[in-house]
Protein backbone atom coordinates (compact mmCIF):
# COMPACT_ATOMS: atom_id res chain seq x y z
CA UNK A 1 0.00 0.00 0.00
CA UNK A 2 1.78 3.70 -1.01
CA UNK A 3 0.44 6.60 1.23
CA UNK A 4 1.57 9.94 0.35
CA UNK A 5 1.35 12.37 2.83
CA UNK A 6 0.71 15.89 1.23
CA UNK A 7 2.47 19.03 1.87
CA UNK A 8 2.99 20.47 5.09
CA UNK A 9 2.80 23.63 6.12
CA UNK A 10 3.88 25.94 9.04
CA UNK A 11 4.46 23.84 12.39
CA UNK A 12 1.41 23.54 14.34
CA UNK A 13 0.87 23.15 17.64
CA UNK A 14 -0.89 19.25 16.92
CA UNK A 15 0.81 16.70 14.90
CA UNK A 16 -0.99 16.45 11.26
CA UNK A 17 -0.34 16.59 7.69
CA UNK A 18 -2.93 18.45 5.39
CA UNK A 19 -3.69 15.22 3.50
CA UNK A 20 -2.49 11.33 2.47
CA UNK A 21 -3.54 9.69 -0.48
CA UNK A 22 -3.65 5.93 -0.29
CA UNK A 23 -3.46 3.66 -3.33
CA UNK A 24 -3.18 0.13 -3.29
CA UNK A 25 -5.49 -2.85 -2.10
CA UNK A 26 -5.52 -2.61 1.70
CA UNK A 27 -7.61 -2.31 4.47
CA UNK A 28 -9.56 0.75 5.43
CA UNK A 29 -10.07 1.18 9.73
CA UNK A 30 -12.51 3.53 10.58
CA UNK A 31 -12.73 4.15 14.51
CA UNK A 32 -15.57 5.65 16.28
CA UNK A 33 -14.19 8.51 18.63
CA UNK A 34 -12.82 7.40 21.74
CA UNK A 35 -13.05 8.90 24.84
CA UNK A 36 -10.76 8.52 28.07
CA UNK A 37 -13.14 5.73 29.50
CA UNK A 38 -10.78 2.80 30.53
CA UNK A 39 -12.95 0.12 29.12
CA UNK A 40 -16.08 -0.77 27.41
CA UNK A 41 -19.13 -1.65 29.62
CA UNK A 42 -21.12 -0.82 32.89
CA UNK A 43 -17.98 -1.03 34.95
CA UNK A 44 -16.37 1.36 32.73
CA UNK A 45 -13.71 4.22 34.71
CA UNK A 46 -13.40 7.68 33.58
CA UNK A 47 -9.50 8.36 33.21
CA UNK A 48 -8.62 12.15 34.14
CA UNK A 49 -11.82 13.93 34.87
CA UNK A 50 -11.16 17.86 35.00
CA UNK A 51 -7.58 16.82 33.36
CA UNK A 52 -7.44 17.33 29.39
CA UNK A 53 -4.33 15.85 29.21
CA UNK A 54 -5.36 12.52 30.77
CA UNK A 55 -7.86 12.16 29.17
CA UNK A 56 -6.68 12.74 25.48
CA UNK A 57 -3.59 10.08 26.24
CA UNK A 58 -7.01 7.45 27.32
CA UNK A 59 -8.23 8.10 24.24
CA UNK A 60 -5.73 8.11 22.28
CA UNK A 61 -4.27 4.38 23.77
CA UNK A 62 -8.14 3.78 23.61
CA UNK A 63 -7.56 4.02 20.02
CA UNK A 64 -3.88 2.17 19.95
CA UNK A 65 -6.11 -0.88 21.64
CA UNK A 66 -8.94 -0.84 19.06
CA UNK A 67 -6.06 -0.78 16.31
CA UNK A 68 -4.32 -3.32 17.84
CA UNK A 69 -7.21 -6.10 17.21
CA UNK A 70 -6.82 -5.54 13.43
CA UNK A 71 -3.18 -5.60 13.03
CA UNK A 72 -2.77 -2.18 12.85
CA UNK A 73 -0.66 0.42 14.95
CA UNK A 74 -1.00 4.32 15.54
CA UNK A 75 1.54 4.94 12.81
CA UNK A 76 -1.04 2.94 10.48
CA UNK A 77 -3.45 6.26 11.60
CA UNK A 78 -3.75 8.55 8.09
CA UNK A 79 -6.60 10.99 9.45
CA UNK A 80 -7.66 12.59 12.99
CA UNK A 81 -10.56 14.42 14.34
CA UNK A 82 -10.74 15.78 17.41
CA UNK A 83 -13.53 17.04 19.56
CA UNK A 84 -12.43 19.68 22.45
CA UNK A 85 -14.89 20.71 24.81
CA UNK A 86 -12.76 23.53 25.13
CA UNK A 87 -10.33 24.94 21.74
CA UNK A 88 -8.36 27.48 23.43
CA UNK A 89 -6.73 24.31 25.41
CA UNK A 90 -6.00 22.33 22.31
CA UNK A 91 -2.29 23.12 22.72
CA UNK A 92 -2.42 21.11 26.00
CA UNK A 93 -4.02 18.23 24.18
CA UNK A 94 -1.92 18.32 21.04
CA UNK A 95 1.43 17.95 23.42
CA UNK A 96 0.05 14.79 24.50
CA UNK A 97 -0.85 13.90 20.83
CA UNK A 98 2.98 14.62 19.94
CA UNK A 99 3.53 12.15 22.61
CA UNK A 100 1.92 9.28 20.35
CA UNK A 101 1.97 10.40 16.18
CA UNK A 102 5.40 10.97 14.54
CA UNK A 103 6.65 11.38 11.06
CA UNK A 104 4.52 10.56 8.44
CA UNK A 105 1.67 12.41 10.38
CA UNK A 106 -1.84 11.73 10.03
CA UNK A 107 -4.02 14.71 9.10
CA UNK A 108 -6.04 16.05 11.88
CA UNK A 109 -9.08 18.33 11.95
CA UNK A 110 -9.68 19.98 15.24
CA UNK A 111 -13.18 21.10 16.12
CA UNK A 112 -14.31 23.07 19.51
CA UNK A 113 -18.13 21.60 20.60
CA UNK A 114 -20.12 23.01 22.98
CA UNK A 115 -20.69 19.34 24.90
CA UNK A 116 -19.66 15.87 24.42
CA UNK A 117 -21.60 12.41 25.27
CA UNK A 118 -21.08 13.01 28.71
CA UNK A 119 -20.74 16.47 30.50
CA UNK A 120 -17.28 14.87 32.25
CA UNK A 121 -15.84 14.51 29.24
CA UNK A 122 -13.20 17.02 27.53
CA UNK A 123 -11.94 15.73 24.29
CA UNK A 124 -13.17 13.17 21.83
CA UNK A 125 -11.02 11.20 18.97
CA UNK A 126 -12.18 9.84 16.23
CA UNK A 127 -9.63 8.16 13.61
CA UNK A 128 -9.29 6.32 10.41
CA UNK A 129 -6.15 4.02 9.50
CA UNK A 130 -5.16 2.53 6.46
CA UNK A 131 -3.58 -0.88 6.53
CA UNK A 132 -1.56 -2.33 3.63
CA UNK A 133 -2.44 -6.05 2.97
CA UNK A 134 0.20 -8.91 3.94
CA UNK A 135 0.94 -10.95 1.38
CA UNK A 136 -0.21 -14.32 1.97
CA UNK A 137 2.36 -17.15 2.95
CA UNK A 138 3.57 -19.71 0.57
CA UNK A 139 5.27 -22.71 1.14
CA UNK A 140 8.34 -23.10 -0.18
CA UNK A 141 8.84 -26.59 -2.89
CA UNK A 142 11.20 -29.32 -1.31
CA UNK A 143 14.52 -28.63 -3.38
CA UNK A 144 15.80 -32.21 -5.47
CA UNK A 145 18.36 -32.51 -2.65
CA UNK A 146 15.69 -32.96 0.12
CA UNK A 147 13.23 -35.06 -2.25
CA UNK A 148 15.86 -37.22 -2.76
CA UNK A 149 17.41 -37.28 0.75
CA UNK A 150 13.09 -38.38 1.43
CA UNK A 151 13.59 -41.15 -1.23
CA UNK A 152 16.43 -42.88 0.36
CA UNK A 153 14.81 -43.44 3.65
Amino acid sequence: MEKRYLTKQLPSKWPFSHGVAIKSPGTIIILAGQVAFDRHGPNRQLVGAGDLAAQTRQAILNIRTLLGQCGATLKDVVDLTAYLKDIDRFEEAGRVAMEYFTDPLPTLTLIGVNALAFPELLVEIRAVAALADRPAARRAKPTRRKAASRRRR
